[in-house]
């Protein structure tokens, strides 16, 4: 989504006299106000300036254009909470916890051992095909990170990140087939 500019006069106007589309948004939506009107807002208030400022929108109802964006600022914000970078894993300490417990988690994780070996061994051969920089890119974006967040952070363009994951997808493919 494009940076928000201050709104006019206008355009704070009209949002005002619209403001109801982000309560029945939220309403028909079933998503907490406080937990969701800072996310659905900013939708909201991107609908408000760009049919104000197309004159080619002006043939559809301000509502549609509006309900859109909100949805579309929601579920940007579903993608990025259910990332692994976000969703880190975490546990509780407890001094009580019997032998029985912990022998029924070692023998879950013993019985996906084979599998993950399995994995790794395969991840290892694969990786020896990439470089470093081509590493970096697929280890963040397997953790989650968004094209222009890896871009930010390994000093690349987004366009060098999509190319990098792109030469590795035909590089992958034509090892499958030899």
């Amino acid at each position: 989504m494009k940076r928000l500019q201050e709104l006019t006069e206008e355009q704070r106007i009209f949002a005002e006299k619209n403001h109801a589309l982000v309560e029945c948004f939220l309403r028909k939506n079933g998503l907490d106000r406080a937990e969701f009107y800072d996310v659905v807002i900013f939708g909201y208030l991107a609908a408000v300036q760009e049919y104000l400022e197309k004159p080619e929108l002006s043939g559809y109802r301000f509502s549609s254009i509006a309900w859109v964006k909100m949805k579309d600022c929601m579920l940007r914000e579903f993608h990025a909470q259910s990332r692994p970078k976000r969703k880190a894993f975490t546990g509780v300490y407890h001094e009580e916890y019997s032998c029985e417990v912990w022998s029924r988690q070692e023998v879950s994780q013993i019985d996906s051992l084979p599998e993950e070996v399995d994995n790794r061994q395969r991840i290892r051969h694969l990786s020896s095909y990439m470089t470093p920089k081509e590493k970096e890119v697929v280890y963040m974006r397997a953790a989650g990170y968004s094209y222009r967040e890896i871009a930010d952070l390994c000093h690349i363009t987004i366009r060098g990140v999509s190319a990098r994951l792109e030469r590795m997808r035909r590089r992958f493919r034509s090892l499958a087939l030899v």
